[in-house]
């Protein structure tokens, strides 16, 4: 599907849409009815000082480097009709009303004043560690083979009524999210859910009619502390579900089993996938031949567009929701044939005629053991090289696994700047030479200019040899070096043209 890129601001305005303040409150609890200000008109939702005009409601919301409770007189000055926040503020020339939770507020208000659109849309939500990208964009794929017009909302890009937007945030904020599905003209919405969205109430207002979990693997712990609390914040996507919505569960993990039994004793209707039997689709993976699915004892042949057993994970998540729809996935082969790459997603580059570029987003250990032993398995008589890093102030309770899991499968593995993110970098450079310390087999180097240590790589490559590198994917880089670069792909076509 041809597509054009557009900013942010290039969406079209709500114009003279207005809403009566007591129909934006209309059944939210924490909000009373006030007969001073229910036919007061509102013409906009949102939580950002800047975007607040003539009309609008500004809903404070006191976040980790910025509190919306102190551009309050600002947005006064800009028009606002109504301001509400979770903080006792007094003597303000506008209606101000104090909720105990104003995240949780933005979502209720937004849907409101939209007028709830999904209720008129088929929406698709996919949450999990891992595969959420892969799996939005086949399902967003097949839909439109379908015959269906999707909007996609995720990591790598927002898209919809053909337009692509660049996208900042897996999941949008809740107001965004509920101005782009009233501006939709999509039959489809299919939107990647992350943990922090949820846990945020980006998804407060949505009604989903498939929810979709993926897998639930060693990430995220620097902001859910326990694995259980990063659990049963991927949960909360099915309390959203319609009444007659379904969750779609990979079987195979251990918490998407534990899920599957919990939304049972909830009452919930689930499709399971799995690689064995007894399940509403089972994928059968061959590694020389064509793959396939089993969906009510029909087999279907199923050679995903990306390689790997995870892959077709991925494509048996999105066939479910299709099979599910009533929809004959007998010719799966022929609808993913011409599947647009995604971006940071095992991305092939040919640098020479012996050595190859890979780039991917894997970004915890059990996601870099599936690349690196799909690598193995595709390009047995390669040399493996990786090159990746960590983020600073993130999750480090998963590094060392990491880095085990690299030197497991790698002839070399070198450590370098993914994102600082405020950390210095000899602090980070420390941290590195640490997470070494235990590393026996194979080489490793430390080399903190990431596009340096590409370089080094592909001058040392000697006979056919594969570059992996993981973790940033689609991402620009935050930081600066020596390649007159933005990205790992940009790095990797440096380096083909001036070979």
């Amino acid at each position: 599907m041809a597509v054009s890129i557009i900013r942010a601001t290039d969406l079209p305005e709500q114009g003279d849409y207005k809403v009566k303040w007591i129909d934006v409150i209309k059944n939210i609890t924490d909000i009373p009815e006030n007969e001073e200000l229910n036919n007061i008109k509102i013409e906009g939702i949102n939580e950002k000082s800047t975007d607040i005009e003539k009309g609008h409601v500004f809903v404070a919301i006191e976040g980790y480097e910025k509190d919306g409770h102190s551009y309050i007189n600002h947005v006064v000055e800009q028009g606002a009709a109504v301001v509400v926040g979770q903080k006792p503020i007094d003597n303000l020339p506008v209606p101000y009303i104090q909720v105990p939770d104003s995240r949780k507020i933005l979502g209720q208000l937004a849907a409101n004043f939209y007028n709830h659109p999904c209720k008129d849309k088929l929406v698709v939500g996919i949450t999990g560690t891992n595969g959420k990208t892969t799996t939005g964009l086949l399902t967003t794929h097949l839909l439109r083979k379908a015959g269906y017009s999707v909007s996609f909302f995720g990591t790598v890009f927002n898209e919809m009524n053909g337009k692509r937007l660049d996208s900042s945030l897996t999941t949008p904020s809740a107001s965004m999210i509920q101005k782009f599905l009233s501006e939709s003209e999509d039959d489809v919405v299919v939107i990647e859910v992350s943990s922090q969205g949820l846990q945020q109430h980006r998804m407060e207002g949505m009604a989903f009619d498939y929810g979709l979990f993926t897998n639930l693997q060693h990430d995220h712990l620097d902001y859910h502390k326990t694995i259980e609390d990063y659990f049963m914040a991927k949960k909360k996507l099915f309390s959203m579900l319609k009444p007659e919505g379904k969750a779609i569960v990979n079987r195979d993990n251990e918490w998407g089993s534990k899920l599957i039994d919990l939304l049972n004793e909830e009452g919930k209707e689930v499709l399971t996938v799995s690689e064995t039997a007894n399940a509403d689709t089972r994928y059968i993976f061959k590694e020389k031949e064509h793959s396939e699915l089993e969906i009510n004892q029909q087999r279907i042949k199923a050679k995903a567009p990306l390689p790997g057993k995870y892959n077709l994970l991925n494509l048996s998540m999105a066939t479910t929701v299709l099979h599910d729809l009533g929809k004959n996935m007998s010719k799966l082969e022929d609808m993913i044939a011409d599947l647009e790459p995604i971006p940071g997603r095992f991305e092939v580059y040919n640098l020479t005629e012996s050595v190859k570029g890979i780039v991917d987003y894997a970004h915890t250990a059990e996601a870099l053991e599936a690349v690196l032993s799909t690598i193995n398995s595709n390009y047995p008589e390669y040399r493996l090289t990786h090159v990746f890093g960590f983020r600073g102030k993130r999750d480090e309770s998963k590094r060392q696994n990491m880095v085990n899991t690299s030197e497991k499968f790698c002839d070399r593995t070198i450590l370098t700047i993914d994102d600082l993110n405020g950390v210095k970098e000899e602090d980070m450079k420390a941290a590195y030479t640490e997470l070494l310390e235990p590393f026996t087999s194979g080489e490793a180097d430390i080399i903190m200019d990431r596009t340096e240590a590409i370089s080094k790589l592909f001058a040392e490559a000697d006979g056919p040899t594969i570059i992996l590198v993981t973790g940033k994917g689609h991402e620009k880089y935050k930081q600066a070096f020596t390649l007159p670069v933005q990205s790992d792909k940009e790095a990797f076509v440096y380096l083909s043209d001036q070979a």
